[in-house]
């Protein structure tokens, strides 16, 4: 892989230097619109993904971003973490190695945090990242990950798993602890998914799907909003969240 002259070293692997593109995804992650289908989890996400940052020591020296095109959450890092390295499988500006995080071009115990949010499902091999993860941390280094649970077939290059609590726990049972909670909780989940179904229902209809961002999706998100601060629950969630430590 040839490499600009900014490019830095990381246990053993050159890695160029980044920058954040926040527009990449489509959609603001960390402040999304209120018109935005899937604004409930990912305005969760960014929240649970911020108060782990708050958390690390400061002048924590490496963070790994799997699949993190666009580095969305590069904010809630900077001012911590030190070096905020994003691996892809695409290369874009914001991407420092393209690579396969099946096998990542990492030296053993290297990493302090790994990111990985909304990845794993479209890896066929989930198990082999999750072991690489836990190859580049470093002993008592910490894997933010986040997953989808009830959500359509969606991205590229393929949609392959959906994950559940208890199976979340079993797949990460080689970590020292490992701890998951719904994103949005069960009643804003209930919300979120009949944003998303309406959001697909409409797809094949751009004006329909324009409509909806405008009338019935905001609504959706508020009431989930007033809705999960009466009642959240863990019982059904559309996306999981979890913190595990090396």
């Amino acid at each position: 892989m040839t490499l600009p002259p900014s490019s830095n070293k990381v246990g053993g692997s050159d890695v160029r230097i980044s920058t954040p593109e926040p527009k990449i995804r489509g959609m603001d992650l960390v402040r999304p619109s209120l018109r935005d289908f899937t604004y409930l989890d990912c305005r969760r996400r960014a929240e649970l993904i911020e108060e782990q940052a708050a958390k690390l020591p400061l002048q924590t020296q490496n963070l790994l971003d799997v699949g993190g095109k666009g580095k969305p959450y590069a904010c809630f890092f900077s001012g911590r973490v030190i070096h905020h390295y994003v691996l892809d499988v695409a290369p874009a500006g914001s991407v420092d190695v393209v690579g396969d995080a099946r096998v990542m071009p990492f030296s053993d115990a290297s990493i302090d945090v790994v990111l990985c949010t909304q990845v794993l499902e479209h890896i066929p091999e989930p198990i082999a990242v999750l072991a690489e993860i836990r190859r580049v941390l470093k002993p008592g280094g910490t894997l933010l990950l986040s997953v989808p649970s009830i959500f359509p077939q969606h991205g590229s290059p393929g949609d392959y798993w959906r994950y559940m609590p208890q199976g979340l726990q079993w797949i990460l049972r080689d970590f020292h602890s490992v701890t998951v909670q719904g994103e949005a909780g069960t009643i804003p989940s209930i919300f979120l998914v009949l944003n998303v179904y309406l959001q697909l229902i409409a797809s094949p209809r751009p004006w329909l799907v324009r409509l909806l961002q405008w009338t019935i999706c905001p609504l959706n998100n508020l009431a989930g909003l007033l809705a999960g601060k009466i009642y959240r629950g863990d019982q059904f969630a559309s996306n999981y969240f979890v913190v595990a430590v090396r």
